[in-house]
């Protein structure tokens, strides 16, 4: 069963505490739960270690195409199993490059927030699927 109860304050609080490692954590669950409940569209969402090295290279570009592509992966994976799909990528590439820096991070934290929630559809459809 995968992890269907992540929400924000709880991940935001962690995320204070352990001063943004937590995020690190995130990012490899949601790579290693992405590709499981996906496991069938032939595609694969890259690790932790792919992920930082990238970034480190591309300046945080790679962060960026990493966050796009798994979004538009658990949407396309909610649809195909009848599901409303949950944030967009187009909404995370307008708060990262417009609507972010005006609402001065108040978007980020929006954005931050449905991803967590989008992860936890994903890993509930693949809970109800793998239980049936």
């Amino acid at each position: 069963m995968l992890c269907t109860n992540r929400g924000f304050w709880k991940t935001f609080f962690l995320n204070l505490v352990t001063f943004g490692l937590y995020n690190w954590y995130l990012i490899h669950s949601f790579a290693k739960e992405t590709n499981i409940a996906c496991k069938d569209d032939g595609d694969s969402t890259s690790g932790l270690v792919t992920y930082l090295l990238l970034n480190i290279i591309t300046l945080g570009i790679y962060g960026i195409i990493w966050t796009y592509k798994w979004i538009n992966r658990c949407n396309r994976y909610l649809n195909k199993n009848g599901e409303i799909g949950g944030l967009q990528s187009s909404t995370y590439l307008l708060t990262i490059f417009l609507f972010g820096p005006l609402t001065l991070g108040i978007m980020y934290l929006v954005v931050f927030c449905k991803s967590l929630y989008l992860q936890n559809a994903v890993n509930r459809v693949h809970n109800q699927l793998s239980a049936a």
